[in-house]
């Protein structure tokens, strides 16, 4: 969308949003390019305005079982800041009993990132990372995963990674008079750069 096109008061602020080129490449794959850009006339502290860049590839393979999107973007505040976010999401089956799926989420300015989203659930919302594999293995289950998580406007960073999980599938009949169902379990949680004191 493009608004304030045309300056009819000295405190207008243009603004232009998902300005870009879109690619069918094939019948699996897509791009997409496109750029944002808010005026820095009259700005302030809060929204000095800014220059966004974003770039997607998404693609699908149904004879794969595999489907996706990798997304990036990169916004800079007029004299100020600079942002990099990075997303991909993943999902693959590689057989009826093992399957691969994450969505990685990164942000290198969580300030940067809030201040430019003129969605107030996404300036507010966390940035979460989460990834995902399971696979059965005679009786025996394995489910590998994990999540990272960072805060709007926040430089703390939590982790839960790796969380590792076995189990049967079903009771094992070790004797008449003993059934057993064996499990294992692993996790692992941790936080960096804690910016607040505990209460």
């Amino acid at each position: 969308g493009l608004s304030d096109s045309v300056r009819t008061s000295p405190n207008y602020r243009r603004h232009v949003e998902d300005f870009g080129y879109y690619w069918a490449i094939n019948d699996f794959m897509v791009a997409q390019l496109s750029f944002d850009w808010r005026s820095g006339v009259r700005g302030g502290d809060f929204d000095p305005g800014w220059t966004q860049y974003h770039g997607q590839f998404r693609y699908r393979w149904l004879d794969r079982f595999m489907s996706g999107d990798f997304a990036t973007s990169y916004q800079a505040l007029h004299g100020m800041s600079r942002n990099l976010n990075l997303y991909w999401r993943h999902s693959q089956d590689f057989s009826q009993d093992s399957r691969l799926g994450f969505d990685l989420n990164y942000s290198s300015n969580t300030v940067t990132r809030s201040r430019t989203s003129t969605n107030p659930y996404a300036a507010l919302a966390t940035i979460r990372s989460s990834g995902n594999y399971t696979n059965t293995i005679g009786p025996v289950s394995l489910n590998v995963g994990g999540t990272r998580t960072q805060y709007p406007g926040r430089t703390q960073v939590d982790y839960n990674f790796p969380n590792l999980s076995l189990a049967t599938r079903g009771p094992l009949d070790l004797a008449s008079w003993l059934t057993w169902t064996p499990t294992l379990q692993l996790n692992s949680t941790g936080s960096d750069e804690i910016d607040q004191g505990a209460a």
